[in-house]
């Protein structure tokens, strides 16, 4: 199983993570969960997340993807599995 490097740029660099992924999809989607529970408790804290910054890099150590805080916000992946077919929502 492939390994991937997570690295969380909150403010300042936080320690990078390990972690044995199926594939480069199954290591983007993790690093979004967990980015996102570590934006809301930034929220919670009353710190502004918008300069956070994850990073994934592949066992080689190439960068697979970079993902802002836009990216968390604006997840059009999630907002595509939940969306109802042919229902238009105003906005």
């Amino acid at each position: 199983m492939p390994k991937f490097r997570f690295e969380f740029i909150e403010g300042m660099s936080q320690p990078a993570i390990f972690a044995d992924m199926a594939d480069r999809d199954e290591a983007v989607r993790e690093a979004k969960r967990t980015a996102k529970e570590a934006m809301l408790d930034g929220i919670v804290e009353g710190v502004d997340p918008t300069s956070w910054v994850t990073k994934v890099y592949d066992e080689a150590g190439y960068l697979v993807a970079t993902l802002g805080f836009q990216d968390l916000v604006w997840d059009t992946e999630e907002l595509k599995e939940t969306e109802e077919p042919g229902v238009l929502r105003s906005g």
